[in-house]
């Protein structure tokens, strides 16, 4: 517990001073354009309002949907205001209706710039809702881009309107249909496109989800030192041993997805690692031995403190599963206890650069004799994680 507070003291003022910059940019208001700093929080969801400053000293202030028709912060993130139809059908599965053909409600919304040219591409998302609209160069009124998912006889149809949308705005060029038969409704798919058309128009083309948060995946090499102690008690007999501390190795394999969002402070993570932990005692005249060896499954939430481009301090929490490798028990006299499969909690706190990274995690007490009503154990670990990431 002392190593769990040392790392919560060092934690908490570490996360007081992680702060989102204010970058540089402009909004449009009443067709007048205002230099200032923004703040950039990186969207997940499209805004309706955001924060600015005037200057560094100045005090931050807030604009919003309804007076401003456009921002954009140091050429990567830029929204545009507009009036169009949006369909919010239901796409999750159990709420998807019959109709093939959209709902259409008229909104004023912000949308976000993926790419900007001859035709331009915009997203909007809203939680697990996303949308992509155009508008062309002749024409600066956006339209979405139809796709829809809906119940039929025997499953669920799609209506991937989109391509012909598509073909019908870009077949000038030296795009064939083929070249959209198979297209998918998602970022990816409709950024390739764009920028491959705006590319060939001849027109001026900026892709700014180049310079937007994208989801990334980082796979590291884990090996570390494990401080391992455990106690155990009888609550019928009143029996009770303390078996002390053991130094192990582990080894292990993080594989982490970098969320695209929020700049890129998020992340979610598993690491399979392997532990173990043996120790002989003696009470009075009576041997006890314990073998635990096991695999751990942590599966959590990491969040980054950006100190400069190489430069970050995480933290992290994480629930952690088991599973027993080889014979785990307990034995003690003439009697042999299974060692049983566990789940704990653990919380981490960790130092990346480049590379490279050093994490200190504690795993949250937590019992390996839960087959046994009468007894109880408290198996607690603290561990020191080096990293080495090979993406």
């Amino acid at each position: 517990m002392k190593k769990l507070f040392l790392m919560l003291l060092i934690a908490f003022p570490l996360l007081s001073i992680a702060q989102i910059k204010f970058e540089p940019g402009y909004f449009i208001e009443n067709e007048s354009k205002t230099e200032c700093l923004i703040k950039n929080i990186a969207w997940k969801n499209n805004p309706t309002s955001f924060e600015y400053k005037l200057n560094e000293a100045d005090d931050i202030k807030t604009k919003n949907i309804s007076t401003v028709s456009e921002f954009n912060i140091n050429e990567s993130y830029k929204f545009i205001r507009t009036t169009t139809n949006v369909d919010r059908s239901e796409t999750a599965l159990d709420r998807l209706d019959n109709s093939k053909q959209p709902k259409w409600n008229t909104e004023t919304i912000f949308l976000k710039v993926l790419v900007e040219g001859k035709i331009t591409l915009y997203q909007y998302e809203d939680s697990n809702f996303i949308k992509y609209f155009f508008s062309t160069e002749n024409d600066a009124k956006t339209e979405q881009l139809v796709y829809k998912e809906y119940l039929v006889d025997g499953g669920v149809a799609e209506n991937n309107f989109f391509r012909q949308q598509l073909y019908n705005l870009m077949k000038d060029d030296k795009f064939t249909i083929s070249r959209f038969e198979n297209l998918k409704y998602k970022k990816s798919d409709m950024v390739k496109l764009f920028a491959e058309y705006n590319g060939n128009s001849g027109t001026k083309m900026k892709n700014l989800s180049e310079k937007q948060n994208n989801g990334k995946l980082n796979l590291r090499f884990t090996p570390g030192i494990t401080f391992t102690s455990l106690d155990i008690e009888n609550s019928t007999s009143g029996f009770y041993f303390d078996f002390g501390s053991n130094v192990s190795y582990r080894i292990g394999a993080e594989i982490e997805y970098i969320l695209p969002f929020n700049n890129n402070k998020w992340s979610l993570f598993a690491d399979p690692n392997y532990q173990s932990y043996e120790k002989d005692g003696n009470r009075g005249n009576q041997s006890l031995s314990v073998s635990y060896k096991v695999i751990e499954i942590p599966l959590g939430v990491r969040h980054y403190i950006y100190l400069s481009d190489k430069s970050k301090i995480f933290v992290d929490a994480a629930y952690i599963a088991s599973l027993s490798m080889g014979d785990n028990n307990l034995k003690f006299a003439y009697s042999e206890l299974e060692v049983s499969n566990t789940s704990a909690l653990a919380l981490g706190l960790g130092y990346s650069y480049e590379r490279y990274s050093l994490e200190a995690r504690y795993n949250f007490s937590h019992g390996i004799l839960d087959n046994y009503e009468s007894w109880g154990s408290n198996l607690d670990t603290f561990s020191v994680i080096l990293g080495y990431n090979f993406l």
